[in-house]
């Protein structure tokens, strides 16, 4: 770890300054744009908004607030904006993302009714991705206002479909000018050198008159916290006594409730983004565990609901031989993120990120293995390959070398099976912004990733209550002037 130049401990004091003066003007414009309900949705397509009308609105709101600021943007036919500072030749990119995933469930406050509380910002997308969004357009602010001068020109550019595919980012890398270099500030802090593949599956599986009506889950990356199933042919006395006799820890999480005559049966687990599935719970496995152990379906539907329960049995593929783990990347993750109904039973959706060390092809194979006992099959698949950066590049080690010395830790580089736009953006790294996400690292000063005020289980990503630390925002702000100044000067000279 090196130490920072006198000039470098001078401009951290100048940065401390501005941002204790603008405070209050970053929380209300993260305020202003959390409060758009920004789902990616390609089926509300209107021309110029091939992501609906929500990311429309959230891309034009960033142009609109970019040019009361006084800096130049460009719109990329609905797909992404770009914001621009400086007069280089060559742009260094910061990228993240303006679309959330929905809502969900089990939210004690409404999503996108922000608030700050407690020196916390809550509100759907607050940490993923829109407070370190508007952090990016402040970075250049900064800049601007404390008269620094750099080689390169700074490109903020912001996606509308992170959540979705990436597809604003891949058709930005055709159309639009690629920076040299890009910051994806979309992740973990320190420094990201691989992220795992991610392959999107659905499986087809046979159900009977019941399980074929099961609707859970609302994305494909987000583990869904709660399931209901109805079940027309039993009576709420019974179901709560074959409750009352399954295992302790499963009848706990089950519940029986009669609505206007109709009989459910609902499972409630814990929501979270499904490349870090510590500390979540998949409602979908746990209501088939009890439908099975409850002995409350028979036939095709037992079957089915067999299917899921083995499939979905842990999160890290376990139960369908997808199970994979190498030294580079870590353990494969699986997460069964919607089940809805089909013509033919119902379909499972898969997220699954995988070691980079391992092929997509096999893990089809595996799938179709698991499922194949059931009647079932994989009907459809999405592929993004890993993203590998040597530890030893000097990319990675001036980034990695700036977090620790900024923050007077000692930490290493790290892979992940969160996907970023690092995947389809050329020359592309992800560096933070968030702390606490990965295990055993930890930061001086960092505060808490859930406040007093959130319950236990909420304010995560893509989690009911999402949260966000206004101070762990302004840490990340000051590691990101001495990168990007280093940066600077690195790719200058060659």
């Amino acid at each position: 770890m090196s130490e920072l130049s006198p000039s470098e401990t001078d401009l951290l004091v100048r940065v401390d300054a501005w941002l204790a003066q603008h405070r209050d003007e970053y929380i209300a414009d993260i305020l202003d744009w959390v409060a758009i309900p920004s789902v990616s949705d390609a089926s509300l397509a209107q021309p110029g908004a091939p992501f609906g009308p929500e990311v429309d609105r959230a891309l034009t709101r960033a142009v609109e607030r970019a040019q009361e600021l006084g800096f130049k943007t460009e719109t990329h036919d609905g797909y992404a904006v770009s914001i621009l500072w400086g007069e280089g030749a060559e742009d260094i990119g910061l990228a993240s993302h303006l679309d959330v995933v929905p809502a969900g469930d089990n939210w004690e406050f409404p999503p996108y009714e922000p608030f700050e509380r407690d020196g916390y910002i809550l509100g759907r997308g607050a940490s993923d991705n829109k407070g370190p969004a508007v952090g990016d357009l402040y970075l250049l602010r900064m800049f601007r206002d404390l008269g620094l001068n750099f080689a390169h020109r700074l490109r903020v550019i912001y996606g509308g479909a992170e959540e979705t595919g990436m597809a604003d980012l891949e058709y930005y890398a055709k159309h639009a000018p690629v920076p040299k270099l890009s910051i994806v500030t979309d992740g973990p802090f320190p420094v990201n050198y691989a992220q795992k593949g991610n392959l999107n599956a659905t499986l087809l599986l046979p159900a009977g008159p019941v399980l074929s009506k099961l609707s859970a889950g609302i994305a494909r990356n987000a583990v869904p916290s709660d399931a209901t199933i109805a079940l027309p042919n039993h009576t709420h006395a019974e179901l709560v006594a074959r409750i009352a006799e399954l295992p302790e820890a499963l009848g706990a999480v089950i519940s029986a409730q009669e609505i206007d005559g109709a009989v459910t049966l609902s499972a409630k687990g814990h929501a979270g983004h499904s490349a870090f599935p510590e500390g979540t719970s998949n409602a979908i496995p746990l209501l088939a565990q009890a439908l099975i152990e409850a002995k409350l379906v028979e036939g095709q539907d037992l079957q089915a609901a067999k299917a899921l329960a083995q499939i979905l049995a842990t999160p890290y593929g376990d139960g369908a031989g997808t199970a994979r783990e190498d030294a580079a990347s870590g353990k494969l993750t699986q997460n069964g993120g919607i089940v809805r109904p089909h013509a033919d039973g119902i379909t499972l959706l898969l997220d699954i990120r995988y070691p980079i060390s391992v092929t997509h092809t096999e893990l089809v194979d595996a799938l179709n293995h698991a499922a194949q006992p059931f009647g079932g099959s994989v009907i459809e698949i999405e592929h993004a390959a890993p993203v590998y950066i040597a530890k030893d590049d000097p990319l990675v080690v001036l980034l990695q070398d700036t977090f620790d010395t900024v923050t007077g830790s000692t930490t290493e580089p790290f892979a992940m099976g969160g996907g970023t736009h690092a995947r389809v953006l050329p020359n592309a790294i992800t560096f933070g912004p968030g702390f606490g996400r990965v295990p055993g690292v930890t930061t001086p000063g960092e505060k808490p990733r859930r406040p007093p005020f959130i319950r236990e289980g909420h304010g995560s990503p893509h989690g009911p209550d999402e949260v966000v630390s206004i101070d762990n925002l302004f840490a990340s702000l000051r590691i990101y002037v001495i990168a990007l100044v280093r940066l600077d000067a690195l790719l200058a000279n060659g």
